[in-house]
């Protein structure tokens, strides 16, 4: 679909009109125009979602995160075609972006990687994926992971830590979820209650130090009396069957020993209730109201992912509720939006249910063992077959990693899970792998339960039928482009007619360009076929003058979507117990040991602990205690965000004002504090002159981060034999004997670039900046152990043992996977995840150790 059609606006389309006497039109007419309305806006308005496969589930430090992404249609879970760059970015617990990558897509695919730098704070981070027009509508929608990244370790054992640091409140971009120690919420269906009209409601208990839980309890009239009770089925979610009057009904519970009462929802006086039964293929739809309710004719509007396949008219009565059967085999596989919508166009109630898909795709692997010895090759074949049998050919991005050092969560997400369910919900889905598990009746009501507490308005029926016009929030990227406005720095007026010329640097060569803004100041730079990052400067004229002197270079490149709160879930994951598997590893351990003492003229040691060098050189100069931190700041971006938006800033006293409230600057005598203490500064391990630290503050555009402790205590041991602090003379005006009294400014500087004149980001009319373009996909190396002499000295710790993001299956549906093993003796984890061009899925996860 083109784009022009994408950028299609509901101003065509015409007003709802009269009789020729004035009368409104009939029900039917009403609601075959809505239907109409809501199809072309379907049509106009495509969504796209985003899917990342990535090769573990947690990691450490110093790795790499490899992933695979997936971008479909969401409507037809077809391989997208309207946006090339997509954005893929690693968030921290603050919520600051720490990295951001463009991946180039192909025909909806591409692969790419995240680099976690010695430097980086352990923590919780979050991956995120979207395209630029995912972000078009009111409610964005992306994909959202959240790893744990641990504190490297310094021997074989399987301990690892993540570091809990309290940063300064000026850090907190994250919003937080505030919960009480026992919160219990309740979700009505169809979202509202109406007097008389029996109701089902969901529930959802959650506590504040333990997330969701198990709980049970009592419904009370206001008088006392009991109604009903309830209890939670599943990830502390519940329903119970409810008829509300005037006075809203109390839920009692005991928790931990003490009691607490929940207020349900107020009933409304009159309205309607909407409710679902699901099951055996086929969805009952019924529509309730009480005896105040005014007779009206609605209309039920069935839509998948935006667009409505049915609708039917319904007008019911106190004592004659409406209802209709419809097969679900005839809609699309995923989450469906049920809508009541009234004459005027009004949604008055919503539900979300759940239409099973068609068979997916089978995947399968054989030829392995239940335990792997230390450097042993690891061959199995892996077959891909559709619900007939058929053998299926394509792309396969798959996985092998060790079973015992890689964190195992059953029921995890994966393509199916993804796609069809959790980019649906709202919140974190903890486990959606569960709700498909040995499918039942239990799981099927759970499932349901699910879908009335996480349900999500992310399509609006009552917009998309909507005669005003709608003006997406972004516009779909075919190819990358650097967009811009350029404004008059004082006036901020639109600039037209302003001649543009940039310089870039690529390999040893300079490469320059020109363009020229339209009528409101605005510019494209192409940079679809550029890769990495680069510095380039940005020169404003006249055309037919000399160089504009009082312009500003504003970039249209700060999109990102607001951090979201985590779930209690994903900061405290339930890894799988793996005692079993450990003991099998040791039991094998023994054999094999046993074994290799008998090769003639092999030495073995009888130390089984095999402990690494010490990993040498960090891209960070200073490496301080992660406790010890209070905040830091990525400098260029925070630099490139303020002058993106046409504010000036070309010192650190300047950036930092701006970024945080502990920093003070007296410009009376130019003295600057930081929590009301002085400032030390440190850089390459010692402490800065005066001089220096004059210089430093006046060259933000020389500086990558800025790290500020709480004290000196935090330096880490090695910085502080290396930093000869007491060498440190007088001059850096700094008292060397009080240096806890001090905030100290570790600055970390930029690599040293011989390629632009910083001065010239300071002048009006000019911009220095760094351009982003495409990821350059890096091949996972995995090494070969052919003989034994080649390995037995060899340190391997690999988790990941095997990753490839497009294995290629043959005519007959297969494909030969041959990697080798890590230093250790245990199981394998492989998860394969693929999807055909047809919109056909598959997910498989194995485990060696017999449980599949």
């Amino acid at each position: 679909m083109k784009n022009k059609r994408l950028l299609l606006l509901l101003s065509a389309f015409g007003l709802m009109t009269t009789t020729a006497h004035g009368e409104n039109p009939p029900a039917k007419t009403v609601f075959a125009q809505y239907m109409k309305q809501a199809q072309t806006f379907a049509d106009n308005f495509p969504r796209e979602k985003a899917y990342l496969h990535f090769d573990n589930t947690s990691y450490y430090v110093g790795d790499t995160i490899w992933f695979k992404a997936y971008v479909t249609l969401a409507e037809k879970q077809m391989f997208s075609q309207i946006s090339r760059p997509l954005y893929v970015e690693l968030v921290d617990q603050t919520g600051h972006i720490a990295d951001r990558q463009i991946i180039k897509l192909t025909q909806g695919e591409g692969n790419g990687q995240l680099v976690l730098p010695q430097s980086m704070l352990s923590g919780y981070y979050e991956v995120r994926a979207y395209t630029r027009w995912m972000l078009a509508f009111n409610e964005p929608q992306y994909f959202s992971r959240t790893f744990p990244i641990y504190q490297l370790s310094n021997s074989d054992k399987l301990e690892r830590s993540i570091t809990t640091y309290e940063l300064n409140p000026s850090m907190e971009n994250r919003p937080l979820e505030t919960k009480e120690k026992l919160s219990v919420r309740f979700f009505p269906e169809g979202g509202q209650l109406v007097e008389g009209v029996t109701s089902q409601v969901a529930f959802k208990a959650e506590s504040k130090n333990e997330g969701n839980i198990e709980l049970s309890g009592t419904i009370y009239t206001k008088g006392g009396t009991a109604i009903t009770s309830f209890e939670t089925l599943h990830d502390g979610m519940g329903c119970f069957e409810y008829t509300p009057s005037a006075q809203p009904a109390v839920a009692k519970v005991d928790f931990q020993g003490k009691k607490y009462e929940f207020t349900l929802p107020q009933a409304l006086p009159n309205g309607y209730v909407l409710s679902t039964v699901n099951n055996a293929g086929a969805l009952l739809v019924k529509v309730s109201c009480n005896t105040a309710t005014p007779q009206d004719t609605l209309a039920v509007f069935i839509s998948h992912q935006g667009r409505p396949y049915v609708h039917q008219l319904i007008s019911c009565r106190a004592d004659a509720p409406q209802e209709f059967i419809l097969p679900t085999r005839k809609l699309p596989a995923g989450v469906l939006q049920v809508s009541l919508i009234n004459r005027a166009g009004n949604t008055l109630c919503e539900r979300f249910v759940f239409a099973n898909p068609r068979a997916p795709l089978q995947l399968s692997a054989e030829g392995l063992k239940e335990v792997y010895a230390p450097y042993a090759p690891i061959r199995c074949e892996l077959q891909v077959r559709n619900a007939k049998g058929e053998p299926i050919s394509g792309d396969v991005s798959v996985s092998i990693r060790d079973g015992i050092r890689s964190d195992y969560l059953e029921y995890d997400n994966n393509i199916f899970t993804d796609l069809l369910l959790t980019s649906d919900l709202k919140g974190y889905i903890h486990q959606p792998g569960y709700y498909f598990a040995s499918p039942s009746p239990q799981k099927q009501m759970e499932l349901d339960i699910l879908l009335m507490v996480h349900g999500w308005r992310k399509y609006d029926i009552s917009q998309a039928i909507s005669t005003a016009p709608f003006i997406p929030l972004q516009l779909p990227e075919a190819q990358l482009v650097l967009n811009g406005q350029v404004k008059s720095t004082i006036l901020k007026n639109k600039l037209k007619d302003i001649a543009l010329s940039v310089i870039v640097k690529k390999d040893d060569q300079f490469i320059t360009g020109g363009t020229v803004t339209d009528e409101n100041g605005r510019f494209t730079i192409p940079v679809e076929d550029f890769e990495g990052t680069t510095e380039a400067v940005i020169q404003t004229r006249k055309v037919g003058k000399e160089r504009n002197k009082d312009a500003s270079i504003l970039i249209d490149r700060n999109f990102s979507p607001a951090p979201r709160a985590y779930g209690y879930k994903e900061l405290h994951p339930e890894w799988k117990d793996l005692t079993h598997w450990q003991q099998k590893a040791e039991n094998f351990d023994s054999l094999y040991m046993d074994s290799i003492r008998k090769v003639e003229g092999l030495y073995v040691l009888d130390e089984v602990e095999i402990k690494s060098k010490r990993r040498q050189g960090s891209n960070m100069a200073t490496k301080i205690n992660e406790k010890s931190i209070d905040a830091y700041y990525d400098v260029r971006r925070s630099v490139d965000l303020l002058r993106d938006n046409g504010k000036i800033v070309t010192t650190i006293p300047e950036l930092m004002e701006k970024l945080s409230p502990q920093f003070d600057w007296d410009r009376s005598n130019d003295k600057l504090t930081y929590r009301q203490k002085p400032i030390c500064y440190i850089m390459d391990n010692h402490i800065l002159s005066e001089t220096e630290t004059q210089m430093m503050l006046t060259e933000v555009d020389g500086l990558a981060s800025i790290i500020i402790s709480k004290g000196t205590g935090g330096i880490d041991d090695d910085i502080i034999q290396n930093t000869k602090i007491s060498e440190v003379s007088d001059s850096t005006g700094v008292d060397i004997s009080q240096l806890d009294k001090y905030s100290v400014f570790y600055l970390v500087p930029l690599p040293r670039r011989d390629v632009l004149n910083k001065s010239q980001s300071a002048a009006l009319g000019t911009r220095q900046t760094v351009i982003q373009g495409y990821t350059r996909a890096l091949e996972y190396y995995s090494p070969a152990y052919p003989t034994r002499e080649l390995y037995m000295d060899k340190v391997d710790k690999r988790r990941t043992l095997y990753w490839n993001p497009s294995v290629r299956t043959d005519a007959n549906g297969k494909a030969r996977i041959e990697c080798y093993n890590n230093q250790y003796s245990t199981p394998l984890i492989i998860q394969a995840e693929t999807m055909s061009k047809d919109g056909q899925i598959g997910s498989m996860t194995f485990e060696t150790n017999g449980v599949d």
